[in-house]
């Protein structure tokens, strides 16, 4: 069966916005965005095991996984996000330190990726993403990166023992779709106030 980004990738090929954009990951983007109006369910992404890997891996800094997630606190959080979309960033014995990239609105997160590609991902002179590159993403290269500021609302801290589902790695060829697909689960606030207050602490960065 077909999951959803099959079906993004099939109406994508056949739109002449493949003529026209051959090789953009914008355009793609664009049109994973306007066939994705409608909220989506987290389990279409676990559809197709051959998209997905469907099994518990090492994570590994610089990939994108996504899992559904149980909080420690979340009694006292304001919200929270069961269904993350996560680029780990720090690892630790008890879990992990990654960018959430649903706590920003789709459009900012096309931002914050496509800076990371151009400065961290992309080899020189190539389209390509740099598998050694990919690895050098760290908090502290964040940091340093100004026009990154987009991430601080994203820095997340998870723990092994509140994973309750395995973890899904994306391959690179989904990312862009990932981006825009409305999968976020977010709890006790909605999504705008959630984002609202993303573009706030962004501002004090």
């Amino acid at each position: 069966m077909a999951n959803i980004f099959d079906k993004i990738r099939e109406q994508f090929n056949t739109t002449d916005l493949k003529a026209k954009a051959k090789g953009s990951i914008k355009s793609f983007a664009q049109m994973a965005k306007s066939l994705t109006g409608k909220r989506v369910a987290g389990n279409e992404f676990f559809r197709d095991r051959e998209r997905l890997i469907n099994r518990i891996s090492p994570i590994h800094i610089g990939k994108m996984v996504t899992f559904y997630y149980d909080p420690k606190l979340k009694a006292t959080l304001p919200y929270y996000d069961r269904f993350p979309l996560v680029i780990p960033i720090e690892i630790y014995d008890n879990g992990f330190l990654g960018l959430n990239l649903h706590y920003l609105p789709p459009r900012l997160r096309f931002i914050l990726m496509e800076t990371l590609y151009e400065r961290v991902y992309k080899v020189e002179n190539s389209n390509e993403i740099n598998e050694k590159r990919r690895t050098q993403i760290s908090y502290s290269i964040l940091k340093r990166i100004s026009s990154t500021r987009y991430y601080a609302p994203c820095v997340k801290r998870y723990l092994n023992n509140h994973l309750v589902s395995r973890i899904y790695k994306l391959r690179n060829e989904d990312w862009e779709m990932a981006l825009y697909l409305p999968t976020e689960r977010f709890e006790k606030a909605s999504k705008q106030q959630i984002w609202r207050e993303s573009r706030q602490k962004m501002r004090r960065f």
